[in-house]
């Protein structure tokens, strides 16, 4: 029979490696420099390695959401319905808050952030715990009904225009459609719109008990969940059918035929996107599930701190852009506001995607000790704050 810490090691490596790879996509967002920034993904001005920079990244939203709902699983096994639903409102608001307050102005870095708020990965995973603060109440079967209708059917919503509601449109680009909604001077920019993300937490939170398997058991069903997701995902892309906005198609080169063929949309997050990266994760999943050597104590210290790793990276990466642009311009202006702008024309660190990997690798070192720190104070001590850090 698997034992705690087993339970929680290939989680917190998984959970690891997600904090580090979103580190990659924001040291972009502070370290690169026209359309790296703003169109990595656009076949016709991008190349590999700056597609894969930004795919790669793709990885972290669906796969900390999900680990998410598994966590919010772990935490029912030791407190009443009531005692978990308010343990997930509670975090839910305050994941809110910060996204409002703390990491907006880290975002900005100028009060702009106040006047532009942004609906993105921190908001939304405080919605989906207010959520599932409510979902949990359900049996599991009506539970997994609404999770699967989310995520196998919301891409059958992908006509309905936000306009058809009329004064009501705001709901639809909240539920379903990123968009700009305004509020007298204020404009709340929804990056990350609600639905499937609900399903996607909901999805790990009934994944759960699979982890409380033996080891053999639930490696074997990590493994073959993740295997049919990817290949259910990819199959789908291939036909061109459903579960994706953005149709790919043939190219002239073999390069940009593969970058059509993996753009998948992630805003809103699309079924053949979700299950791809979900399925990948699942079968990393089934490999970290295993006696893991020191080269992954770091992976693991991450992970059980992922707050603590999120709320410092950002401003030590805005910091670092600025001081980086200062130096080499003597110019940083597009580095501040709600949100950050482009470079101007003619900037050019003389290489697309190095400031970027450089102050990737430099924060995570700098990171590490942090984390270990935090890691270990939170299993010396009980503290309700502790668990909402």
């Amino acid at each position: 029979m698997q034992t705690k810490s087993e339970r929680f090691v290939a989680l917190d490596v998984l959970r690891g490696l997600t904090m580090v790879i979103m580190a990659l996509d924001h040291s972009r967002d502070f370290f690169a420099l026209g359309y790296v920034y703003f169109d990595p993904t656009n076949i016709d001005i991008t190349n590999l390695e700056v597609f894969f920079t930004r795919w790669i990244t793709h990885f972290a939203a669906p796969v900390f959401i999900f680990l998410a709902g598994i966590g919010l699983f772990f935490a029912s096994g030791r407190r009443t319905k009531g005692e978990l639903a308010y343990l997930a409102i509670s975090r839910g608001v305050w994941l809110i808050f910060l996204e409002l307050t703390l990491v907006g102005f880290f975002w900005a870095f100028t009060p702009e952030f106040i006047y532009s708020p942004k609906i993105a990965v921190l908001f939304v995973i405080g919605v989906c715990m207010i959520f599932m603060g409510l979902l949990i109440y359900l049996p599991k079967i009506l539970i997994a009904t609404i999770a699967l209708a989310m995520l196998l059917g919301h891409n059958a919503l992908d006509g309905v225009l936000a306009s058809s509601f009329g004064s009501l449109s705001w709901i639809w680009h909240l539920l379903h459609v990123p968009s700009s909604l305004f509020v007298g001077d204020i404009e709340i920019r929804v990056v990350y719109p609600f639905i499937p993300w609900i399903g996607v937490m909901a999805s790990g939170y009934l994944f759960g008990p699979v982890t409380k398997l033996p080891r053999i058991e639930r490696k074997k069903i990590f493994l073959f969940t993740g295997l049919g997701l990817l290949i259910f995902g990819l199959v789908l892309r291939y036909t061109n059918l459903y579960g994706d906005l953005l149709p790919w198609k043939e190219y002239e080169t073999l390069d940009a035929t593969l970058m059509s063929f993996l753009n998948f949309t992630k805003y809103p997050p699309s079924l053949i996107y979700l299950s791809v990266f979900i399925g990948i994760a699942m079968i990393l999943m089934s490999i970290f599930d295993r006696d893991l050597g020191k080269w992954s104590n770091p992976l693991r210290d991450f992970g059980q701190v992922p707050f603590f790793f999120y709320v410092i990276h950002l401003p030590l990466l805005h910091l670092g852009g600025i001081a980086l642009a200062l130096f080499v311009f003597n110019d940083a202006n597009w580095l501040y506001g709600a949100p950050i702008g482009n470079s101007p024309d003619g900037y050019s660190y003389g290489s697309e995607l190095l400031p970027t990997y450089t102050a990737w690798i430099l924060v995570t070192v700098l990171l590490y000790y942090p984390s270990k720190w935090f890691a270990s104070l939170k299993k010396r001590r009980k503290d309700w704050w502790l668990s909402y850090l």
